[in-house]
């Protein structure tokens, strides 16, 4: 059984999705899979199965969306049916789902890379499915195609589905970017 069938039965026995959210989710991996054909989606696979959506409450600070890594669960915004485009928004979890480690996602192993992280996250999001909403996360998406120039795009790409910052670290270093 391929990837994409057994992604269809991950969706299929996830009780906590309508129908409507499963065939989204699907058609979003589709477009993944397509352009980006050789990413490993066994993690996305396995977070498909037991994924919850809840809402952001209006107390907590926060961005439109959240992946809890944690307890495998996307937050949404009330605020997310503004100008916001819900296909990138989906896009950016399903990129964190397949790359989540149960305590980070992409090249965030050192905290030091967060906003990068989600930055690039964004830029992945942006080439897979473009973005027809508002972005909060602008000047950082401008900040990290600068960085990739730095560090190697292959470098970032390849961190970031591998988990591993230490090589972006390693790259601004040698580069005297001033990082540490």
């Amino acid at each position: 059984m391929n990837s994409l069938e057994e992604i269809k039965m991950s969706l299929r026995s996830n009780p906590n999705l309508t129908d409507e959210i499963r065939n989204k989710l699907f058609e979003l991996i589709l477009i993944f899979n397509r352009k980006l054909p050789n990413i490993n989606l066994s993690k996305l696979n396995d977070k498909l199965k037991t994924v919850k959506f809840e809402k952001i409450s209006k107390f907590e600070r926060s961005n439109i969306y959240r992946y809890d890594v944690f307890k495998n669960v996307i937050l949404l915004s009330n605020d997310l049916e503004g100008n916001y485009d819900i296909n990138h928004v989906l896009t950016k979890a399903l990129l964190e789902m397949s790359t989540s480690t149960d305590t980070f996602t992409g090249f965030n192993s050192d905290e030091r890379l967060l906003a990068l992280n989600l930055a690039y996250t964004e830029i992945l999001a942006n080439y897979l499915v473009g973005n027809e909403g508002d972005s909060d996360l602008e000047e950082e998406v401008l900040v990290a195609n600068l960085l990739s120039h730095i560090v190697g795009k292959d470098t970032m790409f390849n961190s970031y589905f591998m988990n591993d910052g230490r090589p972006i670290i390693q790259a601004m270093q040698e580069a005297e970017v001033g990082l540490i």
